[in-house]
């Protein structure tokens, strides 16, 4: 009897398990939720992956298996949440996450009486599933790499959504080449190995995280445009920011460089003549924005804003509006407007219209 591949999943299950309650332990935990929903999900692949296959057979273990069915949707959420502070779930993910779930119960609950015929069916879909969500992950990790303000988020993306979403879509790969069939022993327990490590790898960078960087990456985003409390800092950096940060409004205000869709962390470094490292500071801890993304599209909104609120622009169409601003297309305008307006860009000018169809004429003499 092999008692190396119980003891490693114990370990890996133990490991998951402090890590958390300890993250549970500490203040805020709500806001670090989709970090604990995937810890439980790790913990429910570490259960019901056993070859004895118990999960599949007994329906008391049926929330197990939901936390194993669901590690992709919530890895993508998590990194949504965490990397991009964006905490909207669409229609078409919920659709998603539904498909992923029901699929892989109907193909692989034992107790359910899905025509074998159909439960390869049922095994493909959730596979499918399952690569979208991580990808999409993937790729949304890639995209928002340069914009993001805070350090150590800019690392943990690599540790989480790198190290460990290219390894469960390796898992995966292996499970449809393995269809229903066991792996073999050392396969087993490798894949168990490098999940222990995996969990000890982010074990450590998290509770060994200073405090300042965990409240950067568990805090909700600050309110636009208001710097986030911080310790007072010497008189004549506050004098060298002050100073930087006009210039910065120059170049944004006055010169209008936000209008450029391919504007960059680097490129306005570079017209403001500072390292990129010296303007990322500057835009979160003093300007109070998390994401480069969000600096750079307040001035775009303020663009559009002030424009449909003018009566001489009221039939030019408001797509037109945005991409002249910046917006590279209308759907992270809509999305972005909503955020700050609370109502639709629509809605916006028609109150606008409104409100200045009721003004009175001016005087004409």
């Amino acid at each position: 009897m092999n008692l190396i591949e119980p003891l490693l999943r114990g370990a890996g299950t133990a490991m998951a398990v402090l890590l958390f309650l300890v993250i549970a332990a500490r203040g805020g935990w709500r806001l670090r939720a989709d970090l604990l929903l995937m810890l439980s999900c790790v913990v429910g692949y570490l259960v019901c992956s056993s070859p004895a296959r118990l999960c599949g057979a007994e329906p008391g273990a049926l929330p197990l298996v939901l936390a194993t069915l669901a590690f992709p949707f919530v890895f993508w959420r998590l990194a949504s949440v965490v990397l991009e502070d964006d905490r909207r779930i669409p229609w078409l993910a919920w659709a998603a996450a539904t498909v992923l779930v029901t699929s892989g119960l109907l193909a692989g609950m034992d107790y359910l009486p899905t025509p074998p015929h159909w439960r390869p069916v049922f095994g493909g879909l959730n596979k499918l599933m399952a690569i979208g969500f991580l990808g999409s992950a993937g790729v949304r990790a890639w995209r928002s790499r340069e914009g993001d303000l805070i350090d150590a988020r800019r690392r943990l993306r690599w540790v989480m959504v790198g190290a460990l979403g290219f390894y469960s879509l390796a898992v995966i790969m292996v499970e449809i080449y393995l269809q229903r069939a066991a792996p073999p022993l050392w396969l087993d327990l490798l894949n168990i190995s490098l999940i222990d490590l995996t969990l000890l790898a982010n074990a450590v960078l998290l509770l060994d995280m200073r405090p300042q960087a965990q409240e950067a990456l568990f805090k909700p985003p600050a309110v636009s445009g208001k710097a986030p409390e911080t310790e007072p800092l010497p008189s004549a950096m506050v004098d060298a920011d002050a100073a930087l940060i006009e210039r910065l409004a120059i170049l944004m205000r006055d010169q209008h460089l936000y209008r450029d869709p391919e504007l960059s962390v680097r490129s306005l470094a570079s017209a403001l003549e500072v390292p990129e490292y010296v303007l990322r500071r500057l835009i979160l801890a003093r300007l109070g924005h998390r994401h480069f993304s969000s600096f750079v599209n307040d001035y775009r909104l303020q663009e559009v804003t002030a424009r449909m609120a003018d009566p001489a622009l009221n039939r030019r169409p408001i797509l037109t509006l945005a991409l002249e601003a910046g917006f590279g297309s209308i759907g992270p305008f809509n999305r972005f407007f909503r955020e700050r307006h609370g109502m639709t860009p629509s809605e916006f000018r028609e109150r606008c219209m409104a409100t200045s169809a009721n003004l009175p004429l001016a005087s004409t003499r």
